[in-house]
């Protein structure tokens, strides 16, 4: 038996113990009320004198009563059998020997014994009554009592009754073995019942990986600690790590390394716990921490070392594996008294440090709640927005310098709102980004385009194609490029009136992946564009890995240029670094003629902007078209 059953099994044994206890006050009670009964009836009608005989083992009852415990319980139990046994056979003595009613107390004593589950005072009280008849019996064959019926003494009576006492003793002596048995049984069934349930319970609690306690037993602890501080007024944290770059760890080195870098990392967690802090393990990635009884300053410090954990070399077998963590922090009970506020808003916090970028930690404010409400909403609405085709494209020329022509047409969306109001890609584009909307609403843009574009070649612009914006997400599937030309297959449009227009923050994603559907789509007739040129990475090498053919310039250098003499310089050296290389450029946000004379000198071949046309609706685009050898020729 190991250490925890023997604990289960005392504590159950001590709990029937305490039962028998009860049961035995209870019968001393009963047999104490009994004689107190006779003792009066003793007194007023039968006028015997036996009533110093009922004091005394009154007394004697009334005293085993307040002596009885469970430590005296054997011996409080034997005196009491016993002074019950002698007082009946006293009785049957004195009074009508074999005939004497007190002689049927014997069964009921041999029940008591069976009740109080001793075998011992059964064998032994069964057989001094049997004993005890047979001595009546003598006595009154020989004349040594003088009980009224002593004249019919018979011994077949006290053979019958000692006959009776042992069939009765022997059922009461089986039925106690098996009462015996079966609470044996029942207490090492409750004992396993107990032992598998603190077996599940503690499993329930606790990471299977790392083994240290998890979400649901943050809950309770945390929980707990929440109202005791309540009540103390004391300041406690609640803080979430997330190891921002563990899923492209388990991508590139497997899940085995993956997961003996999170143990490595619980256990540099686990040793920063102290009597105020306490570490659980949520998920794969992510941890939460609870500390109390401190402040700010403390609060930040442990923040820092948690945080220093994470970054320190990692090796795991022959690797040296980089981790970048982020904490978000809600304190209480500023932020909450309650666990799930706390945990909501700590995760709200845990957003704004992975904006942050890498290894930072931020503090829950009420601003960062409702930027999360505001991006809930959006989410809503903008998953009722694509059932509800709510979204539109407008549409913006790209002008050949030289030549005053359209050259090609940027679609650009936009979300009419239920209120007839337009909301810019800008503000809703990101939400879509980072809840994966963006796939389904990318889709639809190619989709859309591809079928206005064929609507321009109706009209007779034959050489016009469209450009699309695509994201970062839109390629983390791996099935970007083949969704595209399925589009552009279905609505029978060839795939070279269609350029993606890609930014330079796509080039530190994963380079193969994004690489791969690139070639996909360049091998059938699609061209890529660089958009918003200069902002980023403006790595020259990914220019020719992912072939692009067209580069185009940020407005912010545009439109600076007439006036800062830095940044015409650095338009020009754009312009020609994209000649020696061979990519054409479309120069972004012109706004008027001699900006766009100046850049037709340095060698621009197209521009986009204002100058030209704000971006419109295809209805109105289409117009545009239609007027727009008017318009060339009045410019």
């Amino acid at each position: 038996m190991n250490r925890r059953e023997s604990v289960d099994y005392s504590s159950i044994l001590g709990q029937i113990a305490t039962d028998k206890v009860k049961r035995l006050k209870s019968f001393i009670l009963l047999i104490s009320l009994s004689l107190a009964l006779f003792f009066i009836l003793n007194i007023l009608i039968y006028q015997q004198g036996y009533a110093y005989t009922l004091v005394v083992a009154l007394g004697i009852f009334l005293f085993l009563h307040w002596f009885v415990c469970e430590d005296t319980l054997p011996v409080v139990s034997g005196i009491f059998i016993w002074t019950l046994t002698l007082l009946a056979f006293f009785f049957a003595w004195n009074i009508e020997g074999l005939y004497d009613t007190s002689l049927l107390a014997y069964p009921c004593i041999l029940v008591f014994c069976a009740m109080l589950n001793s075998r011992l005072l059964i064998i032994s009280t069964t057989t001094f009554m049997v004993l005890s008849i047979y001595c009546l019996a003598y006595a009154e064959y020989i004349g040594l009592l003088a009980s009224p019926l002593a004249e019919f003494a018979d011994w077949r009576k006290a053979h019958n009754m000692a006959l009776v006492l042992l069939v009765f003793a022997s059922v009461v002596y089986l039925l106690t073995k098996d009462i015996d048995r079966l609470l044996e049984r029942l207490v090492k069934m409750h004992v396993n019942s107990l032992r598998n349930k603190t077996r599940t319970q503690r499993k329930a609690l606790t990471n299977r990986l790392t083994l240290l306690p998890n979400e649901i037993a943050c809950a309770q602890y945390v929980q707990g600690r929440i109202y005791r501080h309540h009540q103390a007024e004391q300041l406690s944290a609640l803080m979430v790590l997330t190891l921002n770059n563990l899923n492209s760890i388990n991508a590139s080195l497997g899940f085995d390394i993956g997961d003996k870098l999170i143990n490595m990392i619980a256990q540099r967690l686990h040793t920063l716990s102290e009597d105020n802090a306490k570490i659980f393990h949520s998920s794969n990635n992510q941890f939460f921490i609870f500390i109390d009884e401190t402040d700010y300053h403390d609060i930040e410090a442990f923040a820092h070392q948690a945080l220093q954990t994470t970054f320190f070399s990692n090796y795991v077998e022959q690797y040296e594996v980089e981790v970048s963590a982020c904490i978000g922090i809600a304190i209480a009970p500023h932020d909450g008294n309650h666990y799930d506020a706390l945990l909501r808003r700590a995760h709200t916090a845990l957003t704004k440090a992975v904006q942050m970028g890498h290894n930072q930690f931020a503090f829950f404010d009420l601003e960062m709640e409702q930027q999360s409400k505001a991006r809930l909403a959006m989410l809503v609405g903008l998953k009722r927005a694509i059932e509800q085709q709510e979204f539109e494209l407008y549409y913006q020329p790209k002008i050949e310098l030289s030549s005053n022509t359209i050259a090609g047409v940027e679609a650009l969306i936009r979300w009419r709102l239920p209120d007839n109001t337009l909301m810019p890609s800008s503000v809703f584009i990101p939400v879509a980004e980072a809840s994966g909307l963006i796939n389904e609403i990318g889709i639809w843009v190619v989709k859309q385009a591809a079928k206005d574009c064929l609507t321009w070649h109706q009209l007779g612009f034959n050489q016009l194609g469209v450009s699309v914006n695509a994201s970062a997400e839109q390629f983390k599937k791996g099935n970007f490029g083949s969704l595209v030309l399925k589009t552009l297959k279905q609505q029978k449009l060839d795939p070279s009136y269609l350029d993606i227009e890609i930014t330079e923050s796509l080039f530190i994603e994963d380079e193969k992946n994004i690489q791969a559907q690139i070639h996909q789509m360049v091998s059938q007739g699609i061209s890529i564009s660089i958009d918003d040129f200069g902002t980023g990475y403006s790595n020259l090498n990914y220019l020719t890995k992912f072939n692009a053919s067209t580069l185009k310039i940020d407005r912010s250098f545009i439109k600076n240029m007439m006036h800062e003499r830095n940044q015409y310089h650095l338009v020009d050296a754009i312009l020609k670094m994209s000649h020696a290389i061979g990519i054409e450029n479309i120069a972004e946000g012109i706004e008027d003629k001699s900006t766009a004379n100046i850049l037709m000198q340095l060698g621009c071949r197209y521009g986009q902007g204002y100058y030209w046309s704000k971006p419109i609706p295809q209805q109105a685009f289409c117009q545009f078209l239609i007027n727009w050898p008017k318009h060339s020729k009045a410019s």
